[in-house]
C-alpha cells in the first residue's frame, strides 16, 4: 500500500488543525532519562500526546490512541476491555515499559499491564520513547517506554468536568473529573468514571475456543485521587491513589475436562496503585525520593458457576527510587540514582486448577547518565547495573551522539543494550511452566535523521535490534504454550512527515519492520506486520475541531492452535473520523466514527472485528 495511499492522503484538502508554521518544539519531557529535559535534547525518537489531542480524537481506549503512532502495532482480542498486546518496533508485547507518572505499573502475570484496562479519563499527556532504555530503567525497556501522566496541579485554575457519552453496541460513559486548589500551596485532582458496552461477538474461532454465539461486553468502574503540596520554593511532595474494577465477557478456551465446553466466559480485572514522592529542586540540583505499591488481580469463570468459582491470578509490585540530577556546569548534565523493587505472586493465585506458586523476586539497580553539549554536538552516555535475586547481575549501557548540521537538520547515532527477566507466567504457570528460561538480552543500533522547516518537518530512523534468548511460545497439539529461548533479529525503518496545508495539519508515518525469529526458520514473528502506515489530519474552524485518521496494517502471521500451523492474516485499512464543537466556553459536544468503511479484518487469528462503531459525548466544565 503504503506509498500510494499515504501520498494520496497528503493531497486531500480535508480536516485538520495546526499552526501555519511548525516552531522548534519547546516541550519538556521526563521519560527519556527520568529528569525533565527539552525534547530537542533527547537522543531518541519521542512522541508527546497532550490532553487537547486526546479530546480531539475522541477515542474510547488507550490502544485506540496508540495504534497510529510510529513503531506501534496493536493486537486486540475483541472490543473494549479485551486483551490488547502492544508491539513496539517488532519486539514482544512485554518488552515495553509502561509507567504512570514516571513510576512502573503493577503488571499482569504476562509481565506487562493490559493497556485495554487502563482508563483514559485522567491522563493529561502521554510520552512515548522508542528504542531501548534499559540502561536507565532496567528490565522491560527493550522496545521503548510509555509514560502516562495525570494532571496533578491547578496552576491554570480550578476546573471540574462532567462528561457523558453514548454510542453503538450499547456503549455508555459517565465521568466526573476535577482539579482544585486547596489553598496557595496544595492542589488536588480526582476522577470517578464508569464505562460499559454490550460489545459484539468476538467469535474467537481459533480451533481451540468453543464457538459461543453471544455479545462480549464490558463494564468498568475507575477512580483516581492525588494531592500535590509545595512546602516552599525548593521542596514539594505528591501522593496518588488510582484503581479500576473491570468486568469483561470473553470466549474462554475449551475445558479439558469437558470437551466442547468453554472453561470461562467472564473475566474481572481489579487493579490499584498507591504512589508518592518527595522532591527537592534548586537552580542546579534536583533530587527525588519515590515509592509505589500496586496490585493486579485477574479472575476468570463460567457465568453459570458464579464468580466464586473463578481462578485468580494475583500479582504485586513494590518499588522505591532515589533520582538525582545536577547541572552546575554549562552544557554538562549528570543524572544518577538507585531503584529497589519486589515482584510477588500472591498466595491466592491459581492456574489450570492448580496452585500458581512463585517465589518473590527482588531487584536492586544503580544507574548513571551523563550528557554534554559542545556547540552543535551533543553526547550522552548511560550505564546501569542490576542485581536480580533470581538471575544475578546484569549490566546494560548505551551511548548516543547528536549533531545539529545546521538550524534545520539533525543527525544522531546510538547504541544500547537491554535485558528482560522471564515473567512469572513463563516460568511457573501450571502446565506450561519452564523454570530453566534465561533472561532476554538485546543490542540495538540506530541512526536517525530529521529536518524542520517553517511549515513542515520530517524524520527517518533506521535501527537493528538483535535479541538473544528471546522467549517464544512453542505451541503443541494439546493447546499448550511451551515457552523456550530463541533468537530474533529485528531490522526496521521509520519515516515521519508533518506538513501544514493551509488550516490543515497532516501527520504521516510509515514503518517497515522485519522481525525475524532467527532461531526458528527465520520466520516473521507472530502478529507483527512488515508494513504499517498512518495518516492523521486535523483542523480547527472557530469552535469546531475535525480529525481524520487512516491506518494501514499489512499482512501478518498468527498460529492456528488446532493444527499448530502458521496462518496468514490479511492486510487492512481503517478510516476513522472525529469531531468536537464548543457550544459555549463551558459546554462541548463531540463524536467519533470508527471503521467508517466497515472493513472486515482479523486483529488476531479467529477473532472478529467490530465493524463500524460510533459514539457521541457531551462535556460540561465549570
Amino acid at each position: 500500500m503504503s506509498k500510494t495511499l499515504l501520498v494520496a492522503a497528503a493531497l486531500l484538502p480535508t480536516t485538520a488543525f495546526a499552526q501555519t508554521t511548525i516552531p522548534i518544539n519547546p516541550t519538556l519531557v521526563i521519560t527519556a532519562n527520568r529528569v525533565e529535559q527539552p525534547v530537542s535534547s533527547v537522543l531518541a525518537p519521542v512522541v508527546v500526546i497532550d490532553r487537547a489531542e486526546i479530546e480531539a480524537r475522541q477515542v474510547q481506549s488507550l490502544p485506540d490512541l496508540l495504534k497510529t503512532l510510529p513503531g506501534v502495532q496493536m493486537a486486540t482480542l475483541g472490543g473494549r476491555g479485551h486483551i490488547s498486546s502492544l508491539f513496539v518496533r517488532g519486539t514482544n508485547s512485554n518488552h515495553s515499559l509502561v509507567l504512570m507518572n514516571g513510576r512502573p505499573i503493577a503488571a499482569m502475570v504476562a509481565g506487562t499491564p493490559d493497556l485495554s484496562q487502563i482508563p483514559l479519563g485522567n491522563i493529561e499527556r502521554i510520552e512515548y520513547i522508542r528504542g531501548p532504555r534499559a540502561a536507565v530503567y532496567g528490565s522491560d525497556a527493550i522496545g521503548g517506554v510509555i509514560n502516562l501522566i495525570t494532571k496533578t496541579s491547578a496552576k491554570n485554575g480550578s476546573e471540574t468536568h462532567l462528561k457523558g457519552g453514548a454510542g453503538s453496541n450499547g456503549y455508555g460513559q459517565g465521568e466526573l473529573r476535577t482539579v482544585q486548589s486547596l489553598g496557595q500551596k496544595t492542589d488536588m485532582n480526582m476522577l470517578i468514571g464508569y464505562e460499559r458496552t454490550d460489545g459484539f461477538d468476538i467469535k474467537a474461532q481459533d480451533g481451540f475456543t468453543p464457538i459461543q454465539p453471544d455479545r462480549d461486553g464490558f463494564a468498568g468502574l475507575n477512580g483516581q485521587i492525588g494531592l500535590n503540596h509545595r512546602f516552599n520554593d525548593a521542596w514539594s511532595a505528591d501522593i496518588n491513589a488510582q484503581g479500576y474494577n473491570n468486568l469483561t465477557e470473553i470466549d474462554g478456551g475449551e475445558d479439558w475436562l469437558a470437551p466442547g465446553v468453554p472453561s470461562s466466559d467472564q473475566s474481572r480485572v481489579q487493579a490499584f496503585q498507591y504512589d508518592g514522592g518527595l522532591k527537592f529542586q534548586s537552580e542546579t540540583l534536583t533530587s527525588r525520593l519515590e515509592a509505589s505499591y500496586g496490585e493486579n488481580k485477574l479472575k476468570t469463570w463460567l457465568e453459570t458457576q458464579g464468580e466464586g468459582s473463578g481462578k485468580p491470578i494475583h500479582t504485586g509490585l513494590t518499588r522505591f527510587s532515589w533520582i538525582n540530577n545536577w547541572s552546575g556546569i554549562k552544557g554538562l548534565n549528570l543524572t544518577g540514582g538507585a531503584d529497589w523493587q519486589r515482584e510477588e505472586m500472591k498466595s491466592d493465585s491459581r492456574g489450570s486448577n492448580k496452585a500458581f506458586n512463585a517465589p518473590d523476586r527482588d531487584n536492586t539497580g544503580l544507574f548513571a547518565v551523563g550528557s554534554y553539549r559542545w556547540q552543535a554536538l551533543l553526547w550522552e552516555l548511560s550505564g546501569r547495573t542490576d542485581d536480580n535475586q533470581q538471575y544475578g547481575r546484569h549490566n546494560t549501557w548505551s551511548a548516543a551522539s547528536g549533531l545539529d548540521i545546521d538550524e534545520n537538520h539533525n543527525v544522531r547515532l546510538s547504541y544500547g543494550t537491554g535485558f528482560k527477566a522471564p515473567t512469572f507466567n513463563q516460568l511457573y504457570y501450571p502446565g506450561s511452566e519452564n523454570p530453566t528460561l534465561k533472561p532476554e538480552e538485546s543490542k540495538n543500533l540506530e541512526l536517525g535523521l530529521s529536518g524542520r522547516y517553517s511549515a513542515w518537518d520530517w524524520s527517518v530512523n533506521l535501527y537493528r535490534n538483535r535479541i538473544d534468548n528471546l522467549i517464544y511460545c512453542l505451541t503443541s497439539m494439546s493447546y499448550t504454550c511451551n515457552p523456550i529461548n530463541t533468537t530474533a533479529d529485528i531490522k526496521g525503518v521509520e519515516t515521519e512527515l508533518g506538513i501544514d496545508t493551509g488550516p490543515v495539519h497532516h501527520r504521516l508515518s510509515y514503518d517497515y519492520t522485519r522481525a525475524k525469529d532467527t532461531g526458528n526458520q527465520d520466520l516473521q514473528l507472530l502478529r507483527r506486520a512488515e508494513h504499517k502506515g498512518s495518516w492523521i489530519a486535523d483542523t480547527r474552524f472557530d469552535a469546531a475541531t475535525l480529525t481524520a485518521e487512516l491506518l494501514y496494517v499489512g499482512k501478518r502471521y498468527d498460529n492456528n492452535w488446532a493444527t499448530n500451523q502458521r496462518v496468514e492474516l490479511g492486510a487492512y485499512t481503517l478510516l476513522n473520523l472525529a469531531a468536537s464543537y464548543e457550544v459555549t466556553q463551558q459546554f462541548t459536544l463531540g463524536g467519533r466514527i470508527d471503521n467508517l468503511l466497515d472493513r472486515d479484518y482479523a486483529p488476531a487469528y479467529g477473532y472478529a472485528s467490530p465493524g463500524t462503531e460510533f459514539k457521541v459525548t457531551a462535556d460540561y466544565r465549570f
